[in-house]
């Protein structure tokens, strides 16, 4: 029986291939270069406004905000007016790895815009808040 095959998708926020290529070109970024001959990269079109958390939720959900919900780094609560960062319950539909835990894959997130409270049954989650503290260092 052969072994699952995996798949790694990496976003890097705010990154251009016309500063990478040079700096791999040079031999500066070397893990960077092995990935991409090894895999695939190209450039991405992207949505307007061009805010993360509206964009990472995009790509996680196939679908546009007004769909998903995010639309922002940060929603305002309807019944007080307070103002809290995005959550993963901010979000109005499933994303990829919760399409994939429905049916038995694993997935681990590490540092994806909009993923804080986000629970998977089989993997890991270190949200995009984890190295937020507040005060004296504590996790949000």
């Amino acid at each position: 029986m052969s072994e699952p095959r995996k798949v790694l998708l990496v976003g890097w926020d705010a990154a251009d291939w016309k500063i990478a290529n040079p700096l791999m070109d040079r031999g500066e970024m070397p893990v960077l270069a092995k990935l991409v001959s090894t895999g695939v990269m190209g450039n991405l079109a992207t949505l307007e406004p061009m805010l993360s958390p509206l964009l990472w939720t995009s790509i996680a959900t196939g679908k546009r905000a007004y769909d998903h919900g995010v639309t922002n780094f940060a929603d305002v609560d309807p019944l007080t007016g307070e103002v809290h960062p995005v959550t993963s319950a901010s979000r109005r539909c499933k994303a990829i790895w919760n399409l994939l835990a429905e049916r038995g894959l694993k997935s681990h997130l590490v540092g994806w815009f909009a993923t804080h409270g986000e629970q998977l049954p089989d993997g890991v989650v270190v949200s995009d808040r984890f190295g937020i503290s507040r005060g004296g260092g504590s996790q949000p």
